[in-house]
């Protein structure tokens, strides 16, 4: 009875178990490959695969949909193309996706057939620190012809491949050039370093130090001694403007709206100006009647 008791609790840890590790592999999608038909597709990269590693991600446009599933080595030696396959994961894929205008994927998570022809992966380092690298889907419309057949390697749909930004960069960059140039420059800039006569230089650096202090000398001897006369003459100039200064203060004080001077000037001016008029007035009476300065004032009454 009681082993019978025994076998019944350890069939009961054991089942229980077993549904606690089906459910942690169902909520993390690891049983996702056996519950639906995941697609899968190869990618060749032309460059060195370091870095990106088996169960890598694999995003859309930046949003993980998969992982890389394996390599195909040994096709070609030395540094030849690298298939690499990958999984995309219709879970993931289903969670982000819209259901409504979808343009890139179906229904059940798919790609689009219209759209694979268009789909090209690139190499992605998610990190400068440890350079890990992913797989980066992006579609292109513009380096593949819409009628162009979908390819397939080792049974799989193949999607079109594009360097990396390194891959990139170094191919804009011409390398050989560079180093030959960089190469001429270094002779160029020895011949020119064996070319220089370090003894003529060291001897004119000592004539013209020598030639520096010599004018010192001389210009210490010839104007050190004027130094009190034009110190004094400096003072004199400096009174002078200051006296220039106290007399155009004073000027503007005179010519100032509210001086005596420029209101003084001013009622002369307007006398001067009544005069002109009254001077005016009775040279055009003289002018009409020649008789009027002997004759004197007419009285009206007459």
């Amino acid at each position: 009875m009681k082993n019978a008791a025994n076998s019944t609790l350890v069939g009961a840890f054991t089942l229980g178990g077993a549904m606690i590790f089906l459910g942690f592999l169902f909520f993390t999608g690891g049983l996702s490959s056996w519950r639906d038909n995941n697609e899968k597709f190869v990618i060749v990269f032309n460059e060195n695969v370091f870095g990106l590693n088996e169960g890598g991600k694999v995003t859309f446009n930046g949003v993980k949909i998969g992982s890389v599933q394996r390599f195909f080595i040994g096709d070609a030696l030395d540094d030849g193309p690298v298939p690499v396959m990958i999984e995309i994961n219709r879970k993931l894929v289903d969670r982000h996706r819209v259901s409504v205008g979808n343009e890139v994927f179906e229904e059940d998570g798919s790609f689009k057939s219209e759209i694979l022809p268009y789909l090209v992966g690139q190499l992605v380092q998610e990190s400068f620190v440890t350079g890990i690298l992913y797989i980066n889907l992006i579609t292109d419309f513009e380096q593949v012809e819409s009628n162009e057949s979908q390819q397939h390697l080792y049974g799989y749909p193949q999607i079109r491949s594009k360097g990396s930004i390194f891959a990139e960069l170094s191919e804009s960059i011409n390398l050989e050039k560079l180093s030959k140039q960089v190469s001429e420059f270094l002779d160029t800039a020895t011949l020119q370093l064996n070319n220089l006569h370090t003894d003529e230089l060291r001897d004119s650096f000592l004539a013209l130090s020598k030639n520096t202090n010599q004018f010192l000398d001389d210009f210490s001897k010839k104007f050190l001694p004027l130094g009190n006369n034009l110190g004094s003459t400096s003072n004199q100039i400096r009174k002078s403007f200051e006296n220039l200064d106290l007399v155009n203060q004073r000027i503007h004080d005179a010519l100032a709206p509210d001086s005596d001077l420029r209101f003084g000037a001013v009622n002369a001016m307007h006398d001067l100006s009544e005069m002109s008029k009254s001077l005016k007035s009775l040279s055009d009476l003289l002018e009409r009647n020649p008789q009027a300065l002997i004759r004197g004032k007419i009285n009206t009454e007459d």
